[in-house]
This record gives structure tokens, C-alpha cells and sequence, in this order.
């Protein structure tokens, strides 16, 4: 595996959906190249801040403005 293909598949990876075989092939490239681990160990980073982070508050009259502007 390149770290190319690493990049396309490492989301399935963090979340859980790749097969064993695919699990295998990405922890032996990252225990080989530095530069993608830390990219797996940002991503790692981003998901636990998104997950504890606040969900963002649309105020009410601009949802009002965009359920306007979508029913044309």
C-alpha cells in the first residue's frame, strides 16, 4: 500500500468499515511512514473535537430566510 491508497481508504479505516485484510495493509504502512500516521492521528483529533463540540444553532429568522428561499 501507498500513501496515496492510504489517504482514499483511511476514513473507513478510523470509522471502522474496512475488512480485516484492509486493516492489516493500512497499520503495516503506518507503523512504516510517519507522515501518514500523523494524518491518521489528525484525523483521529478532528473526530473526537467534532464529537464533543456543541452542535451550531441556525438562529430562528434565518431558517425562516432559507425555508423561504427553498420553497421558491
Amino acid at each position: 500500500m501507498n500513501c496515496e491508497e492510504l489517504l482514499t481508504r483511511l476514513t473507513d479505516y478510523s470509522e471502522g468499515a474496512a475488512d480485516a485484510e484492509l486493516c492489516a495493509a493500512i497499520e503495516r504502512h503506518l507503523r512504516e511512514c510517519t507522515g501518514c500516521d500523523g494524518v491518521r492521528a489528525d484525523l483521529e483529533r478532528l473526530s473526537r473535537l467534532c464529537r464533543e463540540c456543541d452542535p451550531p444553532h441556525l438562529p430562528d429568522d434565518a431558517r425562516a430566510a432559507i425555508e423561504r428561499l427553498l420553497r421558491g
